[in-house]
């Protein structure tokens, strides 16, 4: 039996040759894509509910926007507005976004000294 880290799942695509597509080929190469993509995304959902379990049983618990700008005294746009710049913000999905209980305590603390 092959080792099954070292054979390809699909066949390898060699970027160079986007040009010569058709546009008809290009469309049903995006939809491949996005449907592997897709596939890919609920593979790692069903494989991280114990990681993220672990994660946030270490780090403490994920609070939503309203959570976490009642405790920072700011509205939740402002939240948004700034949420890659804070440093307890956890990106869940594409549109999803959480704050780390434990870090926007720190962050409030150190605020405050």
């Amino acid at each position: 039996m092959s080792d099954p880290s070292s054979r390809p799942i699909w066949p390898r695509f060699d970027p160079s040759q986007v040009a010569r597509l058709t546009a008809h080929e290009a469309a049903a190469a995006l939809v491949e894509v996005a449907t592997i993509q897709a596939a890919l995304v609920a593979r790692l959902q069903v494989a991280s509910p114990s990681a993220t379990r672990n994660e946030t049983a270490k780090d403490g618990r994920l609070l939503t926007p309203v959570q976490a700008a009642e405790r920072l005294g700011v509205t939740v746009r402002w939240l948004y507005r700034h949420a890659d710049q804070l440093p307890f913000t956890r990106r869940l999905g594409r549109k999803t976004v959480r704050f780390l209980e434990s870090g926007l305590e720190r962050h409030i603390r150190e605020r405050r000294s």
